[in-house]
């Protein structure tokens, strides 16, 4: 998610984690930009990066993720199953808050314990971390970060996504 017309933009750290170098498209125009790490909080699961040269670039508009309700209707964005293109967008609601988690990266054998969780029915899949949840208005209210799973692994079906509150994942990030 970009967070200032420079190029600072929001994303789980599991997405960058072990990287050697990091390369961001803009869907829009297919233009490529080398990114730097500001920082991150491995258990948090937050990570900021710097895109170089980037000037003038579309930014996400930001809710207030202490305001969300039960029953919330909600869109998850992402980039299911990682294939970049055209982002995916996936409806919901907003099911539960404050849910404590054990996420796992497919094809890694480490998991993580995050707290404070949105949980919702949008069918958040691989490739959506660090993609916006936002709300009806389009004002971000968390971040794309986990899903439960049902079915053949090759259905990729989710049951249940989680999400950071933008609140905390900003929190972290200005640290």
């Amino acid at each position: 998610m970009v967070l200032s017309k420079d190029g600072v933009v929001l994303t789980n750290n599991h997405v960058i984690n072990g990287a050697t170098a990091i390369t961001a498209t803009q869907v829009s125009s297919g233009k490529k930009y080398k990114a730097k790490v500001i920082g991150y909080d491995a258990t948090g699961d937050v990570a900021l990066l710097q895109l170089q040269n980037a000037s003038n670039l579309k930014t996400v508009s930001v809710g207030n993720s202490s305001q969300v309700k039960l029953g919330q209707s909600v869109l998850a964005i992402g980039n299911a199953g990682g294939q970049g293109g055209t982002p995916t967008v996936a409806p919901g609601i907003i099911n539960a808050t404050n849910r404590t988690i054990q996420a796992g990266d497919e094809g890694s054998d480490t998991t993580e314990t995050l707290h404070g969780m949105l949980q919702t029915s949008a069918q958040i899949q691989a490739g959506d971390s660090g993609g916006p949840l936002a709300d009806a208005s389009g004002k971000v209210i968390g971040m794309d970060t986990a899903a439960s799973s049902s079915g053949a692994e090759s259905s990729n079906t989710s049951v249940l996504g989680y999400a950071i509150p933008i609140n905390t994942a900003l929190s972290i990030a200005s640290k």
